[in-house]
């Protein structure tokens, strides 16, 4: 069987990867360097969850997911999707912060994103992907992998941008 959950579980360790990158790279005093540094996170961060990750869960996951469980109700659901609008307005506000020059607004909003992300991560984790297998069929998950591979292929940048990721890494340690 295909399982498309493992391929959000893999996409979660990435950013979850970015978060403990970004903790780093708030630790750079050098402004210049930190200038450098945040501007690649922030391009793979935007481009990473906003184009692949964010659309699989909100578009094709979720709904599948909504009320075939208690803790997966309607009103959870909206509020993980919620989360995401919250990321990506929190992603624009660091890009303003950075286009003015602004450290401490860019730092202090920076600091706010990896924690929030850190723990939307781990909820999502602990409440959805560790119960989504038993609530879909096995066409559903193989539906669901499929689908998953297309949307990737479609978009055709994701490798690059872990590749990226990675560099970005290297150069923080």
């Amino acid at each position: 069987m295909k399982n498309p959950i493992k391929i959000l579980q893999e996409e979660h360790k990435i950013l979850l990867s970015a978060v403990s990158i970004g903790y780093e790279i708030q630790k750079v005093q050098d402004e210049e360097e930190y200038r450098h540094l945040i501007n690649d996170f922030i391009l793979f961060i935007r481009n990473y969850s906003e184009t692949y990750h964010f659309p699989k869960e909100e578009d094709m996951f979720y709904p599948l997911l909504r009320d075939r469980s208690k803790s997966m109700n309607a009103e959870f659901m909206h509020e993980i999707c919620d989360n995401h609008e919250d990321f990506k307005a929190l992603v624009a506000e660091i890009e303003n912060h950075f286009s003015a020059y602004n450290y401490p607004r860019l730092r202090a909003t920076m600091d706010r994103y990896l924690s929030e992300m850190f723990n939307h991560m781990n909820q999502e984790n602990r409440v959805i992907l560790s119960t989504a297998a038993s609530l879909l069929s096995e066409r559903e998950m193989n539906e669901l992998f499929d689908a998953f591979v297309d949307y990737d292929e479609q978009h055709g940048e994701k490798e690059n941008l872990e590749k990226d990721f990675y560099k970005i890494s290297h150069q923080v340690s």
